[in-house]
């Protein structure tokens, strides 16, 4: 925290060499070392600081945080001394693999994140995906939050918290610190549609309309309790009216994309979505169930990962999915 002139009545920050200002590192970590630092420079209370971190460990676990806060970039090499490389050299490999037109230069950057593996025995490389990668599939793969937490965010706060005076352990404070878990997870997907974990054939047991707990409907993954189904009307109109918001808000912010790029774009152009074809029981008349959807094209006309444009309107297009389920349980709206 420096002063640069006697008049000056408010510090500014600079860092040298450390994870605020480094390129390897991602957004998040920027951003909580450097309020954390902040805080206990024009504080001089640790509690305070605690308190702080706390809020934002709670945060990572919700998985509110856009994507663009979980970016990595790691520089790929062309060889490594008989070694595997890191996760950004098996990504590259991956790539080349797929697409040779796709191959990595020398001492390239390569953003990535790190997704939430479906068992122990996944290894971190089998975890990598490109930013776009997991806006393509966004249903079948999440944020690993605590990779994130534990190996980027408290490393990097415990190389400065950690030494003289406080000598503060920020590993116990997370470990401590109240942490909300996620009871339903979304995992890859087979070459034929179905999910390989059992979770999605349980649904959820929470109330999209006052979020209490309710009696799961089978394996629905939308649910409105008993109570809620008494006043159909309101939650009805609640239905609609939320669906009308996003879309709206969907509409405005593609509106930037449209003036950037001179393309079409409406929240129809964001990861439109048709029915699947579901093959039934054999024996049954009705060999194909359509009550299934998918996302047919997963990304607008403008694919940069580096605009906060995109990953705003893919949260606002998560958001219009779940709107969308609940008009079709409640048949507000047609398949």
């Amino acid at each position: 925290m420096k002063y640069e002139s006697h008049d000056q009545k408010v510090p500014t920050f600079e860092a040298k060499g450390i994870e605020t200002v480094r390129k390897d590192q991602c957004a998040l970590t920027q951003k909580i070392l450097l309020n954390a630092l902040i805080t206990i420079f024009q504080t001089q209370d640790i509690q305070r600081v605690k308190e702080y971190l706390c809020r934002q460990w709670s945060i990572i676990h919700t998985g509110c945080l856009p994507i663009s806060d979980f970016i990595l970039t790691g520089r790929v090499r062309s060889n490594y001394r008989g070694k595997i490389g890191p996760v950004q050299a098996a990504l590259a490999r991956r790539l080349a693999e797929a697409d040779p037109g796709r191959s990595v230069q020398n001492r390239e950057r390569l953003p990535y994140v790190i997704v939430a593996s479906p068992g122990r025995s996944f290894k971190l490389r089998d975890c990598v995906l490109t930013p776009g990668e997991l806006l393509l599939h966004w249903s079948s793969f999440t944020i690993h939050s605590q990779y994130y937490a534990t190996k980027h965010v408290n490393a990097a706060l415990n190389r400065c918290f950690s030494l003289p005076p406080y000598n503060v352990d920020i590993n116990d404070w997370y470990d401590n610190a109240p942490k909300p878990m996620k009871r339903i997870h979304h995992w890859p997907v087979t070459r034929t549609g179905q999910s390989t974990m059992i979770s999605t054939y349980f649904g959820s047991d929470t109330c999209v309309i006052c979020h209490k707990k309710a009696k799961a409907d089978g394996g629905s993954k939308v649910i409105v309790c008993q109570s809620c189904k008494s006043n159909l009307n309101s939650v009805s109109f609640l239905a609609i009216q939320n669906l009308n918001q996003i879309q709206y808000q969907s509409n405005q912010v593609s509106q930037i994309c449209r003036n950037c790029n001179g393309c079409i774009e409406n929240s129809g152009t964001f990861a439109a979505e048709e029915p699947v074809e579901r093959k039934g029981p054999i024996g049954l008349d009705k060999a194909v169930q359509k009550d299934r959807f998918k996302i047919v094209s997963p990304m607008s006309t403008c694919t940069c990962i580096d605009c906060p444009v995109t990953y705003k309107r893919h949260e606002l297009r998560e958001s219009e999915v779940e709107a969308l389920s609940l008009c079709r349980y409640l048949k507000l709206v047609e398949d």
